[in-house]
């Protein structure tokens, strides 16, 4: 049963075998595997239970109810936005749908590195091969790769850069765009009409509005997840007290490690909150000599790995996606005022993107801010990844007029770069990137609650349980020990598989029949 609270109204006081905080990539699969294992599962997820009548696809209000912060979270600084989504679903309901399975080069590296040699691609693979199964996860057409995707492509591979069309979780895809809005026609293979439904059919009790805030651990080691009953601002309603034998928390790389450290929970080694990794973004606008309408179909299928080799070094390197934006959040991303900033926007049908997501060796950290709902996010650029994002401007530049643009825009905030083709390309290297002289964007954070073998450096093991609270688990983006270098969803969905699989051969409930598990 999936339970609006903010509609109900009053508090809420519940008891179960697990308690699942979050219903996205990590928590949805926890909670629909959980209950299928014949545990008596409650859900908690501060956002709203959204659905496809809901999905507007208007920027003003579809902002405000996916996103943490109406999408305008930010590091402490104000250089980095970081979107997240806040509803069931979590931010698959807003992601591009791009699904990988965690590199092998990267594997090696948390093995080898990170004392985990559990993590091999055999031990994985029974659990990327469930997850891809529920999410539909097929190799994108021909057909389906749109204007935008094809003139990046083109790009390429005239230069002689290497790159692919990935695979994606949609299923009866129209090609109508608005992916980050939420989709209209439940075409997008999200939790929220995947592994959400199955939870609930498996009798899970999901609650929607419901923050947790706090988490407390008796002498036996029952649990108690406290919290609050919220609006779609995080303003307070009613109570939250769920009683459970295990926590699986997966409420994200910034809302998870802020609950542990504001319950004081699983920090002997003093990593919870440390090693952020942001796989922080840069772009740049070009503009064809005819209109495109860049949104229109999927928006991304084509994925450039030229300038990343995990197997010669899994520690740094960037891809290049495209990228295409709505009115509202293109004009807040681009410089200028008045007519200057109109005449940008006036061709915006003629606009396509371009960025760099960068495989990042810059470590932040998450601590409590002054309420649950703002968490304080401190990140700063190394040198060697400063250097890279400037690099990979260049390259962008160089993509988008192999491709067809007659311009292209750098779009720092004061006296933005305006080039044309034949233009000298390293006045973009020059320049660079710095924080607050260009729009800089996360949409993957993680690395926050690292696994490891050794308890003095990691928070949790190899299968996500803390090594400082037994029967405490996290099972989301936090849980990663280094940047993934690769889109996460899928990474994420099968890590919390094998969580879940770890706690029904753990915490066995006495005299529980076993109801099948999803195929």
């Amino acid at each position: 049963m999936i339970t609006k609270l903010l509609e109900r109204g009053g508090d809420l006081v519940a008891r179960a075998d697990v308690c699942v905080i979050g219903t996205g990539a990590g928590g949805a699969v926890a909670a629909a595997e959980l209950a299928a294992g014949g545990r008596s599962v409650v859900v908690l997820e501060q956002g709203h239970h959204w659905t496809k009548q809901d999905f507007t696809q208007r920027e003003d209000e579809m902002l405000p109810r996916l996103f943490e912060e109406a999408g305008m979270r930010q590091t402490a600084d104000g250089a980095v936005t970081v979107l997240q989504g806040r509803n069931v679903g979590g931010s698959t309901v807003h992601n591009l749908c791009y699904a990988f399975r965690t590199p092998a080069p990267i594997l090696r590296v948390w093995r080898e590195e990170h004392a985990l040699p559990e993590l091999t691609e055999a031990a994985l693979e029974p659990s990327f091969r469930r997850v891809e199964q529920n999410l539909k996860v097929k190799q994108i057409r021909e057909a389906e790769v749109n204007g935008l995707n094809r003139l990046i492509r083109a790009g390429a591979q005239s230069l002689g850069y290497s790159g692919f069309v990935t695979r994606h979780n949609r299923e009866g895809c129209i090609g109508a765009g608005y992916c980050i809005l939420g989709c209209s026609y439940d075409a997008k293979q999200s939790m929220l009409v995947t592994y959400v439904p199955k939870a609930d059919a498996a009798g899970a009790r999901i609650y929607a509005n419901a923050r947790a805030e706090r988490i407390e651990v008796d002498g036996s080691g029952r649990k108690r997840v406290l919290g609050r009953v919220v609006g779609h601002a995080g303003e307070p309603y009613g109570s939250v007290e769920v009683e459970a034998q295990v926590v699986v928390l997966a409420a994200g790389a910034v809302a998870s490690p802020d609950l542990l450290l504001r319950s004081r929970l699983a920090n002997l080694s003093g990593r919870v909150g440390r090693g952020l990794h942001l796989h922080p973004s840069v772009m740049l606008a070009g503009y064809v000599d005819e209109p495109i309408h860049a949104y229109r179909g999927i928006p991304q299928s084509y994925y450039i790995d030229e300038f990343i080799d995990l197997e010669r070094d899994p520690h740094r390197g960037y891809v290049l996606m495209p990228i295409a934006g709505f009115p509202v959040l293109t004009a807040s991303q681009l410089p200028g005022f008045g007519r200057e900033h109109f005449r940008t926007m006036r061709d915006f049908s003629k606009m396509v993107g371009l960025l760099a997501l960068l495989h990042d060796r810059s470590e932040g950290c998450v601590r409590p801010g002054d309420s649950p709902s703002k968490p304080r996010i401190d990140y700063a650029l190394t040198e060697e990844d400063r250097r890279q994002l400037s690099e990979s401007l260049v390259h962008i530049a160089e993509v988008l007029f192999a491709g067809g643009a007659s311009r292209v825009v750098a779009p720092y905030w004061t006296d933005p770069i305006e080039l044309h083709p034949g233009d000298d390309l390293s006045v973009l290297a020059a320049r660079g990137v710095r924080e607050g002289e260009i729009a800089i964007a996360s949409t993957h954070p993680q690395s926050t609650c690292r696994m490891g073998g050794d308890r003095r450096h990691a928070v949790v093991d190899a299968f996500g349980e803390c090594h400082d609270v037994p029967g405490l688990y996290v099972a989301d983006m936090s849980v990663f020990p280094t940047s993934l270098g690769a889109p996460p969803q899928i990474t994420t969905a099968a890590l919390a598989d094998r969580t879940a699989q770890r706690i029904l051969a753990r915490w066995p409930r006495p005299n529980a029949a076993r109801k099948p598990a999803f195929s």
